[in-house]
């Protein structure tokens, strides 16, 4: 356990470290986390992503990545004008352009805001109800974002990631022929874990 502290205590306060990772360019990132959500029937799941951005002058930050997350749905739902039992998942493919500002740097610690747009494809797969088949289909969204979180800079020209995110994927359905139409808005939270290599 000392050696693990030692590891980072030297991680967060060792100049050189900042030297080598705070300059301008272009970077790659990879995040994975957990999703939860206070909807009543979203349930947790999990999120990956992947992308590249640019930073200038030293505070700001654009971003493009693709994510995927998948979601638990699990309870009460509407259905018909009534909250009946629902069971099954979602998935979502996004597209988001993110800007960020790097609100300051200590010693290798820069914390961040930022906000982010693009456009979701949500697949809603068949669906249980009160025991009863759902179609399942898929749809093109408008999506959104905001987050926040805090860059520690690390050896070898990376950055080590870890933020929280709001988001806004849109809405998911079944189909609406031949049965009644069973939809749901899903904004999710997630809290994510990454790395960014600095080229």
């Amino acid at each position: 356990m000392k050696k693990i502290f030692f590891l980072l205590a030297l991680l967060l306060f060792s100049p050189s470290v900042r030297a080598e990772t705070s300059d301008d360019g272009f970077y790659t990132r990879w995040d994975t986390g957990g999703i939860y959500s206070t909807e009543t029937p979203l349930k947790k799941g999990i999120n990956v992503q992947a992308g590249f951005g640019h930073k200038w002058a030293d505070m700001f930050r654009g971003e493009f990545t693709i994510e995927y997350a998948r979601i638990v749905m699990k309870g009460p739902q509407a259905y018909n004008g009534e909250g009946r039992e629902a069971r099954t998942h979602l998935t979502s493919f996004a597209a988001m352009a993110t800007a960020y500002i790097d609100l300051f740097e200590y010693k290798n610690i820069a914390p961040y805001v930022g906000a982010g747009a693009g456009v979701s494809h949500n697949r809603l797969p068949d669906a249980v109800v009160d025991g009863r088949q759902f179609l399942g289909d898929a749809h093109f969204r408008a999506a959104w974002k905001i987050t926040g979180g805090v860059g520690i800079l690390l050896p070898k020209d990376l950055v080590l990631d870890i933020n929280y995110v709001y988001t806004d994927l849109g809405r998911f359905s079944t189909k609406t022929f031949l049965s009644p139409l069973l939809r749901q808005d899903v904004a999710i939270r997630k809290v994510n874990i990454g790395l960014r290599y600095n080229f």
